[in-house]
Parts: structure tokens; sequence; C-alpha cells
């Protein structure tokens, strides 16, 4: 427990009391002492009621009296600072002669006495009265270690011992028996009513710290140094578990991730031995061909029995229920081999289980009808159901069943090994888990949000009706229903069809309110979201998002406080007004969402956990302002939407404190989209050309347009430092128009002059798409010009494609319709496939450079690019290859299919169209290796 920059107490200790209150109805006057003697001293006298966090001794007993149950068991560390490498973990024999820092007739300071006499090594114990004064004679060098309770996730020291765990007590004046009663009486419906409030509670500030690197033991260190490589089974069909690169060859998953954590911390090599049934693992690791198992649920796998030994799980994954058009029918497909399989089969003990080989084939069996019903990990089972010829099929999380998913190790193996390992798992962050399942899972296909009429049509239809039904009234009782018909509209105004809550426009009201009292001082405004939202919609349904987006706003409602309001804006977007009483405290009060938003009942229903992200911006009034009008509002929310946006991709929920800085970024970004304007408008975009070639003649077959931005100022400006930009501000639309309309100059003057052309590509963002009258626009352009349209290739990522397909479906039919040629750009960099784009009118599939540089490495990715041109040959799509840069390249793609199109700086980079034009003249390029 301490007091932050606020004055504000926080800790362990204040959130399990907070809590508490809200069960006995409490309130609290927290009172500060110097040391625990007088905090004892004070207690036993009855000038405080209540004590958190004392040990129960039998002394203690018949002076005070002690809450029933514990609030946790807690341990005594030994600590040395985090540069202080003379100390292996448990290292006895370097611990004599430590000089050690104990707080005076503490527990920790009993407990530490007996641990180095059990373990037969003699120190120089130094006693201290404060906390403080102890860790800051550590962290001075006055002392060698310290002994003391375990000082949580954030401690900045490095852990060489743990020892005597003891559970903690709250304890009351020995005369407070009722106060006791009524404390026992409100953790005992804490417990029911929220049992694992103190295993998250517990593990929010004591877990390990894992920023840090474990500590190892003298026997340890001396095992890495000699260890050698090790070879691991893992399971090759197990996305997003384990399995192998399709691509490369190479192990993937989180157990691939995680193997690399441990080797960059251990220094261990590994070696990794795919097996295509999980039963495998184990037959190689009792034949002594392997020495570790990647995956295995170390409570249910009765094939390890006696074969391996296991370190603690590093990701609990419960069992998922995949059903299909019989959800209550009796066949059961399960995977062979699977600890957790066998555990279902006893409980259908009287259906039919039909076993597979993989999860795949289970799921497979359900959607062809030769089984009901199948089970998976329930990571397994998204990923699988996550393609759209499982569109069908249902997955239903199962928490009653769990894979504790951990490294078996082989029982003949070295025990330190063990012992590592599982000191390793125990320092893998869950934040780093998520990342990892994320990284190796393939993203569900976004979809676009639904507009507001399309999401909601019955609330809208409802609230005409019922405007209309007062409208109505308003006209038989005029006098009587003008006020009626006002707060109805009112409400239908101010109340967001999907929460319940406020909307925007009440929120902008009660804000301002607030605001404009200059006596109302110190607040902030908050602008809240949820990363990945769109992939957990379209993992559990809709249903499921607009839940949760019910129960955040609910739950940020629930922890307001007074004078405190809170908006749903759109999709998963809120804003908050809040009191500002410091950063520190605004991050636990942020942090506090964070813990109980993942507790929310969709969240844990199905095993999933999300991230919030925040902004926030401190409301300040200009010097000899009274208040704040409605545009220092709005300016205010888009300051804290800016501190938002710099968070960016995280690992953990996170939130950043707006500042000046951010603004400058903006403004520069503006003045830079400003400048942009002029210098369109003066004709410094212009379009370089970079030729395709057929591989079979290096004859120029076509160009693609690519913006280049030659300012007077700043010299050639490549797009990557102005495009982000433009996306985000829609002026890339005008950019792309410009482009084409460029293109089609080079092809009308060319072919006025009765010169050679060829078809020229032009690429386009996303939010082209987004407006249903694009393919009429670029028509218009073209016969501007009088250009045959067949002449102009549209490009369109593969990326912008899968995130609206139907969307893409439609406009890319009516472009086909008009005429042009449709190509689809950096296929493979994304997760569709050409079973997804066969429906897609195209002409041209462009295979992103991956494919390539993947190709030359491996037969595996080989015979892929080989299977991916060969259908597309069979679809009538012509296949260009970017990125060619190497004549070995040319001469892989030239064995493959001699009509493959290749494009990239073997035969050249993109240039001016002076320089293109003399390449066009010419008729072929030779090709030159930079």
């Amino acid at each position: 427990m301490s007091v932050d920059d606020a004055g504000e107490h926080i800790g362990y200790n204040i959130d399990y009391l907070e809590e508490i209150r809200r069960y006995a109805g409490w309130t609290y006057e927290y009172v500060d002492f110097a040391g625990w003697a007088d905090a004892y001293d004070a207690l036993e006298t009855g000038d405080i009621d209540l004590l958190p966090a004392v040990y129960y001794t039998d002394d203690r007993a018949d002076r005070m009296l002690f809450s029933a149950v514990p609030m946790c068991s807690i341990y005594t560390t030994l600590n040395v600072r985090t540069d202080d490498r003379r100390y292996a973990y448990e290292d006895f024999e370097a611990f004599s002669g430590m000089r050690v820092g104990v707080i005076q007739d503490s527990q920790d300071a009993q407990a530490f006495v007996r641990y180095s006499q059990e373990n037969d090594f003699d120190v120089d114990v130094v006693e201290y009265l404060e906390t403080d004064d102890l860790l800051t004679a550590l962290d001075r060098g006055e002392l060698d270690a310290i002994a003391i309770t375990y000082l949580g996730s954030n401690s900045r020291f490095r852990t060489i011992a743990q020892f005597a765990p003891e559970p903690i007590h709250f304890a009351l004046p020995i005369d407070r028996v009722e106060l006791e009663q009524d404390l026992n009486a409100a953790m005992n419906r804490l417990q029911l009513r929220d049992p694992s409030f103190s295993t998250l509670l517990y593990n929010r500030y004591f877990g390990i710290n894992t920023d840090q690197d474990p500590v190892f033991t003298e026997e340890e260190y001396a095992y890495l140094e000699s260890a050698p490589v090790l070879k691991v089974a893992y399971d090759s069909f197990r996305t997003p578990l384990s399995y192998t690169d399709p691509e490369t060859g190479a192990f993937g998953g989180v157990a691939a991730r995680l193997f690399d954590d441990i080797s960059s911390i251990t220094g261990l090599s590994f070696e990794f031995v795919p097996v295509d049934l999980h039963g495998n693992a184990f037959d190689l690791v009792e034949s002594g061909e392997v020495d570790l198992v990647a995956g295995v649920d170390r409570d249910a796998d009765e094939a390890m029995g006696g074969i391996v030994s296991t370190t603690g799980p590093y990701l609990r994954d419960p069992m998922a229920l995949i059903v299909g058009a019989n959800p209550t029918g009796t066949r059961i497909a399960l995977p062979r081999g699977f600890a957790l399989a066998a555990e279902m089969e006893r409980v259908h003990a009287d259906d039919e289980v039909i076993y597979f080989d993989t999860p795949k084939q289970c799921v497979d069996a359900v959607l062809t009808g030769a089984a009901d019903a199948a089970y998976a990990d329930t990571h397994v089972a998204n990923y699988l159901l996550s393609e759209s010829q499982y569109e069908s099929l249902t997955v239903i999380t199962v928490t009653d069943h769990t894979n504790d998913m951990s490294i078996g190790v082989a029982t003949s193996a070295d025990p330190r090994l063990l012992s590592i390992l599982d000191r390793c798992v125990q320092y893998t962050a869950e934040g780093k888990i998520t990342t990892w399942l994320s990284q190796s899972s393939l993203a569900v296909h976004p979809t676009s949000p639904l507009d507001f009429l399309r999401q909601y049509p019955l609330q809208i239809i409802v609230g005409i009706v019922a405007l209309f039904a007062m409208a109505l009234a308003g006209a038989l009782y005029l006098g009587r229903t003008k006020l009626r018909t006002a707060r109805r509209i009112e409400e239908l105004s101010f109340t967001d069809p999907l929460t319940g809550g406020w909307t925007l426009a009440r929120f902008r009201s009660a804000a301002e309110e607030v605001l404009e009292d200059p006596k109302r001082e110190g607040h902030v405004i908050v602008y809240l979201d949820i990363a990945r939202f769109k992939s957990f919609n379209a993992a559990f349904g809709y249903a499921a998002g607009d839940q949760l987006l019910i129960e955040l706003d609910r739950l940020i409602g629930n922890l307001a406080r007074e004078g405190e309001h809170h908006a749903h804006i759109t999709a998963d977007e809120f804003v908050v007004l809040m009191k500002w009483d410091g950063w520190d405290a605004f991050l636990d009060r942020f942090a506090e969402l964070d813990r109980r938003f993942n507790e929310l009942d969709v969240l844990r229903s199905h095993s999933h956990r999300l991230l919030l992200h925040a902004g926030a911006c401190v409301v300040e009034r200009a010097k000899g302002s009274r208040r704040l009008d409605a545009q220092a509002l709005a300016e205010l929310m888009d300051c804290a939407r800016y501190a938002r946006d710099s968070v960016g991709e995280t690992s953990s929920s996170e939130a950043a404190l707006y500042t000046s800085d951010m603004k400058e970024r903006d403004v520069a970004e503006r003045a830079l989209v400003a400048l942009a304007r002029d210098a369109l408008e003066r004709g410094e975009f212009a379009a370089y050309y970079q030729p395709k070639v057929e591989l079979a003649t290096n004859r120029i077959v076509s160009f693609e347009a690519l913006v280049r931005w030659e300012s007077p100022d700043r010299g050639l400006v490549q797009p990557n430092d102005f495009i982000p930009l433009f996306e985000k501000n829609g002026f890339v639309t005008e950019i792309d128009l410009h482009v084409l309309r460029l293109a089609c100059t080079r092809l009308e003057e060319r072919l006025a002059q009765g010169l050679p052309v060829v078809p020229i590509a032009c690429n386009f963002s996303r939010l082209h798409l987004q407006g249903d009258g694009f393919p009429e626009k670029v028509k218009a352009i073209v016969d501007e010009y009088e250009v045959p349209v067949d002449l102009i290739e549209l490009e369109l990522t593969e990326n912008i494609v899968m995130e609206d397909l139907e969307r893409a479906k439609r406009i890319c039919r009516r472009l086909k319709e008009l005429g042009f040629r449709i190509s689809i750009d950096d296929f493979g960099s994304g997760y569709s496939s050409l079973g997804t784009l066969q429906d897609l009118p195209i002409d041209v599939l462009k295979l992103d450079r991956t494919f390539l540089m993947s190709s030359e490495s491996g037969e595996r990715s080989r015979a892929i690019l080989e299977g991916v041109v060969d259908i597309a040959e069979k679809l009538h799509v012509t296949i260009v290859v970017e990125g060619v840069e190497t004549c070995d390249q040319a001469s892989l793609l030239l064995q493959l299919d001699d009509s493959i199109i290749a494009q990239g700086y073997l035969y050249s980079r993109p240039v001016p169209r002076g320089e293109s034009d003399r390449q066009l003249d010419d008729g072929s390029l030779e090709q030159h290796e930079e």
C-alpha cells in the first residue's frame, strides 16, 4: 500500500477494501503510521477499526481478532539489485557473508532467520524500522540483499530466493466482534459472487515480474553451459498453437514463439520434429528420438504417463464444441491421441464416438454430415471456423474442460532441464501469449460495420412510430402532449439505441454544463475503444459483440463517480468525462476498468481477453477564460482521440495522455495535407511507371503507374512518406484519380501519335470501394480522354477486397461490365485464397514477393507456388509476380510457366514518363541485377 502523487492511497489492500465496501456498505478513513508497531498499537487501543495484511500468530490472536478467511497467502523473498549478478537462485554458498536488511521484529525477519539456519548459511542481519529506509539502503549499496514480503509484479529488484508462504488476514480490535462478523459475511459474499476476484487481484499485484528474466541455480547455470541441442516434437496441424509453416516448413505458432523466447533467455538450442498424430510425439520420447514435447496437457494426457514430466501450463485453452445441422445428434468426432478427447469420450459414453487424426478432419466430418458434433481446442476451432467454408457451423466454448498446455520433458532427461523450462514458463507474461496467439492466428475476415440504419432498423421504426403516434395525439390533445412529444424526441435523440445509455449529443450537452462552470475544476476527456473488436465480432457473432458493448457501457457507468458522464459514440468507441486526480490515479482507474471488463460474462463465456485503448486529454481553460464552449469540447475530444491513436498496437491494455507534441504532429500533418493540395494543383504529383515483362521474351506487356511527389523543397518524396497520412484523411482518393488522369493522358497522346501502347495499371485505395458510384466515376474519367477502357487496369489489394468481400464482388462485377481490367495486388500477404477469389471477375493476380522469396528456399513452398500458377491458369487469370530482382528468380519462374509476367528491379525501377516512353518504344528490356 502506498500514496500516489495526488495523495490517494493505492495498492492491493486498498483494492481489496474497496471490494469489501460493495458488500458491507462501509466507508473508510485511511490512517497512516510510521511503521507496523505503531499500527498494531493503534489497533489494540481501538484507535483504528481495521488493519489489512496481518500475519496470524497465537500471540496476536490473544490481542486482536482475525478475519475467518485470509486475504491471500504471501511469501518472503530474498532480493538483490538487478545489476548485481553475484548470486544465483538459492546459491547458499554464495549467500554466506551477505549483509541482509530486514524489518525489525517482523514475520519476514523471523522467517529469514529460520531459512538461513535450515540451509546452513550465515549472514549479517541489519534491522530497519521503515520499509522505505530498507529499500533505499539496498538501492545505495549499503546492503547486499533484503529479506521482505514479496514486493509484487512491479518490484525493481531481482529475487534470488522464495520461502515461508503464510496467509495474511484482516485484523480488528479484540472487542469488535460485530464488526468481525460483518467483515466475514462480506468476504463470504464476495467469494460466492466473484470467486476469481482474489486470484485476479493477487496476480495483478503479486504475480511474477515478467519484465525480468528468471534467475537459475548454480547447478542450472552449469547445465546451460554444456547443454546439448534438444529435440522437440510438436503437432504440425494444430494452428495457431503449433504448426508447420506451409511456406518455409518451419515450426510456427504459440509454442514456437515460446521456444524462441526460452532460447533467447537461456541460450538453449532446439531442433524441432513435426508429428502428424499427437500420440506419435510420446512414441518419439519413449524411443529416445526427442527430448521434449511442445504441447502436453499436464493434467489429462494419459499417454504421457511415466514418459514425460511437465512444466506449469503456458496456455489454458478450453475445449470447444463444434456443431452443424444436427446439434442434438449423437455422433461425436474426436481427434485421436489427445487426452481431453478420451475424457470427452467418457462424457459421451452413450453416444457414438468417431475418431479422426486431426481437429480439421473432425470439423470436416461435421460439415459433411459424417458426424453431428466435434471437439477441439478453442483457439484451434476458432482458427478453423474462420474459413468461409465453415460458416454454417457453430462453435461453443466448454469451460468445464480445459487443456493446460505445457512443455513435456522426457523423464530420462536431466532434472535440471525441467526446472529451467518450468521457470521460463513461469516468467512468460500472459500478454506475450495473447500477442503470439494473435500473430499466429489467421485473422477472421473483418466485416465493415453496418451503418446505423442497417444495424438498428427495429429501434428506428419503433421510434418513428412513436413520434408519429405522439404527433397524432398532439392534434387531439395539443396542450398536454406538446411537452410529452418534446420529452419523447429528447429521449430518442439522447438515448443510444444499442446500449440504452447516452448518445454523443446528450454527452455534449451534459459535459458543456459541467465544464462551463469555472468553479468545477479538474476534469479529463477520455476517448476509449476496444482493440480488435471487429475480430471478436466476426469470431463470436454480432450478438456477442453487441452484448459486450452494452455491458461495457454499463460497467463504465457503474465505475463512474458523481458528476462524471459517458456516451457510446459508434462501433466500439466511447467518450468519458472524468474527474482528474492525476495520471497515476487515472491509470489505477483504467486498470480497474480493464480488470472488470475482462471479467464480463460475455468474455469469460468465450474464454477470451480483449484490450482497451484509451486517450486522455486534461481540460484546461485558457488564461482569463471563464468557461469552455462547444467548440472547445470538440477540440478536447479530438485531442483525446489523438492520444488514443498514439497508443498503436500493444500486447496489453494501454492509455496515453495527450501532450502538445501530439497536436504539433497533427498540425504538421494538416500542414502537409494543405501543402499537398497546393502541390496537386501545381502538378507536383507525378506518375512513375514500372514495366511488367513477359518472362519468355522480355517484352513489355503493361505498366504500373505509381505516384511520386516531386517537391521543389523536399525533393522526390516516396509514397510511404505521405500515402498513409492521405489514407487517414481521405486525400488519397484525389491522388488516385489524379494518377488515373495522368495514365489516361499518356495513352491518349501516344494513340494520337500512332505510337504503341500497352495497358496501364492504377492503384486505388479502400476508400473508393465505400461508395457505390466508384465504377461510374472512373469510367467517366477514362471516357473524358477517349481512351479504350481495356487499356486501364484497376489494381485493388487483397486486403481491401477481403475487408468486405460481398461489396468487392458487386463493385468488381460492375467494373467488368464497363470493360475494365481488374487486378488483385499483394496476393498472399493477407488471408484470402484462390477459392475465395474465384467468384471475383479478375483478370490479373499479382503475387506478393514473399511467394517468390519463400519458393527459393524450399521445395514445399515452390510446390505451393506451382499450384497457385496452375489454378490461376485454369481460371484464365494472368499471373504477375512482383519483386523479381535476380536472374535466378526469373529462371525459377520461367521453369514454372513461361506465360508468367514479371515485375521488379531486375528489369526496371519505377521511372518518369519520358524514360518509360523510351522503354516502350524499344519494346523489350534486358535483365540487369543491381
